[in-house]
């Protein structure tokens, strides 16, 4: 079952949050990581003032895709592939 609208726009809203409000992000590929490891990888994290951003493949890239459109001078570079996650 996917997701409803509703919840679809808050995360819309909080990743494009996450895009204006740090000016560095790291784009992580995580296919064969199991739950756990992810888990202490966000444990660890969570320490450091970050933001670990896991979704959709297709709602990360229209995002981006969106975000790309609505602002064209922005050196964001569309690098989704695979299973990506985004530390912000």
């Amino acid at each position: 079952m996917g997701l409803s609208k509703e919840k679809k726009q808050e995360y819309f809203e909080r990743m494009e949050d996450l895009i204006n409000k740090f000016s560095k992000l790291f784009i992580v590929g995580v296919d064969n990581v199991g739950s756990s490891q992810m888990q202490q990888i966000r444990l660890a994290l969570r320490d450091m003032d970050t933001t670990v951003l896991m979704g959709k493949n297709t709602m990360m890239r229209r995002i981006v895709t969106n975000y790309l459109e609505a602002n064209p001078g922005h050196k964001f570079t569309n690098y989704l592939e695979a299973n990506p996650g985004h530390k912000f």
